[in-house]
């Protein structure tokens, strides 16, 4: 029995996708498989992906992050305004985004993990700051050189992508850190006596996730060639209901996959792409998502007598 049901739970989430991709086939009359729309679905996604799979492994450890797309707009900015104001080459800007991205990773891990401040609050918190550092530094939407569209090549994107499912999954699923972060998701005392080292295990599971983050900021720079004060803006939701739609509960752990924010994470961009392209307003996109989400993540949760959120 309880195979089947691990089975079932498994099947789930490419069960929804399909019934998602069918359903907008069907009403949008077959407008969603338009080139146009294609490429548009394929960006978006490319850049959802990479961030969930990055926020995977705080949530696998129990952790929360509503400031990733804060974090993404700031490593978009400052990394735009200096390759503008410094002349850097296009390709010196990845690693640039990635130290942006790992600052401000690193100082909401510590703070959440060596303070022991519920990461909800220090998410919040850093999201709040990033956001009052574009807003401050940023002059509207920057155009920028034409030479940071080389990194635009779908040839190098899809190698970077497989690279990145590919090491994530065996970090999360194979390695000491990933069976680490996800046992204190599952239960954080009994992975303290158990000898785990639990503030190790979630700085690098911070570290991981900034990583990526920075690398989704730099190709979606050189995606669209510039970079705006709202650059990032509701990703942090669009991270959250990818995970839960994929199947992973928000309370991490040892059920926590690489596989679930994927497959969420392109449910997410084909539910808003699809209901664009059939002329649902946006108010009532969000309206719609938002039951999705709300009806998923009452499945997805794990309950007790204490409530959904308790550990």
């Amino acid at each position: 029995m309880q195979l089947i049901k691990r089975n079932i739970r498994n099947i789930l989430p490419f069960v929804g996708l399909i019934l998602v991709v069918v359903v907008l086939a069907i009403v949008s009359r077959g407008r969603i498989f338009a080139k146009g729309n294609l490429n548009n679905i394929l960006d978006q996604s490319y850049t959802i992906v990479i961030l969930s799979i990055g926020c995977s492994f705080l949530y696998a450890h129990g952790g929360f992050d509503l400031a990733v797309g804060g974090i993404f707009g700031l490593s978009m900015m400052s990394s735009g305004m200096l390759l503008l104001k410094a002349g850097f080459s296009a390709w010196l800007v990845l690693p640039l985004c990635i130290i942006v991205s790992i600052i401000c990773y690193m100082i909401m891990g510590v703070v959440t993990v060596k303070l022991n401040l519920p990461a909800f609050i220090t998410s919040l918190c850093m999201q709040f700051i990033t956001r009052g550092i574009v807003t401050t530094i940023s002059n509207g939407n920057i155009s920028l050189p034409r030479e940071i569209k080389a990194a635009d090549n779908w040839v190098i994107k899809v190698i970077v992508l497989v690279v990145i499912i590919v090491v994530s999954y065996l970090l999360m699923s194979k390695t000491p850190l990933g069976k680490r972060n996800r046992a204190i998701g599952e239960n954080a005392v009994a992975a303290r006596q158990s000898g785990i080292e639990i503030d190790k295990t979630r700085l690098l599971a911070y570290l991981i996730c900034a990583i990526l983050v920075g690398i989704a900021a730099f190709f979606t720079m050189a995606s669209t060639r510039m970079v705006a004060t709202l650059d990032g803006s509701g990703y942090e939701m669009d991270v959250i209901i990818a995970i839960v739609l994929g199947g992973m509960s928000l309370n991490g752990g040892m059920r926590s996959s690489v596989r679930a924010p994927i497959i969420g994470a392109v449910i997410v961009v084909l539910l808003v792409n699809g209901l664009v392209i059939i002329g649902v307003p946006s108010k009532w996109s969000d309206f719609v998502v938002g039951i999705v989400f709300l009806i998923v993540i009452l499945f997805t949760y794990k309950t007790n007598r204490k409530g959904l959120l308790a550990r």
